[in-house]
């Protein structure tokens, strides 16, 4: 037997707190979603725009660094180029030229941070801007006019090596070029060094923070020239031997950035010359702040996704207590307290309902009345304790007997009880009322004021035709009658209604 369909039962309570709970969650957790993406997206703009930032500042310095690189060392290259052909310029004018640039000294006794020197095909120096040659390096120079005759190129060749005077024990920047005579003949080669010391005062402060590097390349990338916070450092020997021309095409004007293992760097050529200048800076460095901001947003973001969970699991605990309470009143409300059958109202919801149903579907219905013989004997008797003993055990009885999902058993009102079975015939409702009856017999309840010595049960049944046919309340009329002319038969029995095709009472 079912208890009466009831919307607010605790079960389909459950059902739909189930559903708003998973909707409550769902809101939640896409609020939290939300929350972090919008958190997400705001902080990745912002390690772009970090990023963007520090490569701009780093174009700047770069595009700087190499205007003023390009306007000194292009005054050099420009001397060399000229000088490339025998008798042609002036060598102390043109020579004099580049120096200037590179400090110049006033006294013989100073110390520029160039040198300039020509050397004919065989190695002999034939002009030196600072007359000092007892200090040019010449196993050196005989080197650079050996590999020069090898490489036969008339461009400009950059490289580093050893200082030309080897007292300063450093190392420079070395610009060759080869020079010919109006015939081709090899007749030597112009060479320019530039110290160290040079870069060291151009790059100073460049380096972007603690481990940013400014580095001086080849146009084909090899570092000529590295500067750190420490200062600047020459590179180990570069040969000379690969050509580079001295045009502005041969290295191009376009600036390159990107990213390169830890660090960001940015590339500016150096107008005219075959060389750029490279900033790489950590990005260690670059994403500090932002780390740092990044970490405390995500914190903050945590934080608040985890009280609102903590809200969410809050809110549904209520909102259980809630539920529960409410299940708790409509049962109250729905159920008879006594016997746990549904009350009267319950049972006048059902009925209409099924016979409603009956009608749409075409389908019988059956009414038991079943009423408690000799109730009010057995109260005065027994006390009012026994008799709601007496009740529950009548209550049982039927719950046992009434076996159908379908069917709905309440009491009706005093020692009262209905029984509304849905799609059964008359017969169907006289198995079930006869089960009611011998249930409660075996039950053997002792009620001395009757001729049975125990309680026992009179039932009347009303029963439709295969389709329903007059009204609900003519339906339940004639149940009622059938329970009295059970009591009159002498109690303890079945009776089915005549114009539901109605035995008499049988024999006890």
């Amino acid at each position: 037997m079912n208890l009466p369909h009831n919307p607010h039962d605790p079960s389909r309570t459950v059902d739909r707190w189930s559903g708003a709970l998973g909707l409550t969650a769902v809101s939640v957790c896409l609020a939290v979603i939300i929350v972090i993406g919008v958190r997400a997206t705001l902080l990745y703009e912002g390690r772009v725009a970090v990023r963007d930032d520090a490569r701009e500042a780093n174009l700047r310095v770069a595009l700087i660094a190499a205007r003023t690189l390009s306007d000194d060392i292009s005054t050099c290259s420009y001397a060399l180029s000229v000088l490339g052909t025998a008798g042609q310029g002036d060598p102390s004018a043109q020579l004099s030229k580049c120096l200037t640039q590179f400090g110049y000294p006033r006294s013989m006794n100073a110390r520029s941070d160039a040198q300039a020197v020509l050397v004919d095909e065989a190695g002999e120096i034939v002009y030196e801007a600072l007359p000092s040659t007892t200090c040019v390096n010449r196993p050196m120079v005989q080197r650079i006019v050996d590999a020069d005759r090898r490489r036969d190129s008339t461009q400009l060749s950059i490289s580093t090596s050893s200082a030309l005077c080897p007292e300063s024990g450093e190392r420079g920047l070395l610009m060759t070029h080869g020079i010919r005579r109006d015939d081709g003949e090899y007749a030597g080669v112009g060479i320019v060094t530039l110290d160290v010391r040079y870069f060291s005062r151009q790059f100073a402060g460049l380096a972007p923070r603690a481990q940013g590097v400014v580095s001086l390349l080849r146009s084909d990338g090899v570092v000529l020239v590295r500067s750190t916070a420490a200062g600047a450092t020459i590179s180990d020997d570069i040969s000379n031997a690969a050509d580079l021309a001295t045009s502005a095409s041969s290295s191009g004007t376009a600036p390159v950035s990107g990213a390169d293992g830890d660090f960001l760097y940015v590339r500016q050529p150096l107008p005219s010359l075959p060389m750029q200048i490279e900033i790489r800076a950590p990005k260690s460095e670059i994403y500090a702040a932002w780390r740092e901001r990044a970490l405390w947003v995500a914190g903050l973001t945590a934080t608040l996704g985890t009280a609102c969970l903590l809200l969410a699991v809050l809110l549904r605990k209520q909102r259980q207590r809630r539920r529960a309470a409410e299940a708790e009143l409509q049962r109250m409300a729905s159920t008879d307290p006594l016997t746990g059958l549904a009350n009267r109202r319950t049972l006048d919801e059902i009925y209409d309902r099924e016979w409603r149903r009956s009608v749409r579907e075409r389908v019988p219905l059956a009414l038991l009345f079943i009423d408690v013989d000799h109730f009010k004997t057995f109260n005065d008797r027994y006390g009012h304790p026994a008799g709601d003993d007496a009740l529950i055990a009548v209550s049982h009885a039927i719950g046992h007997s009434v076996r159908r999902p379908g069917d709905f058993a309440g009491r009706y009102g005093g020692e009262e009880f209905m029984v509304v079975l849905p799609n059964t015939d008359v017969r169907g409702a006289r198995d079930v009322a006869e089960r009611v009856r011998t249930t409660l017999r075996a039950a053997a309840i002792p009620h001395e004021g009757t001729q049975h010595g125990h309680v026992t049960v009179s039932i009347g049944i009303a029963a439709t035709g295969a389709t329903a046919t007059g009204t609900p309340a003519a339906l339940l009329q004639a149940a009622d009658e059938a329970l009295y002319a059970a009591k009159s038969g002498g109690r303890d029995c079945v009776y089915v209604h005549a114009t539901s095709g109605g035995d008499p009472c049988p024999a006890i």
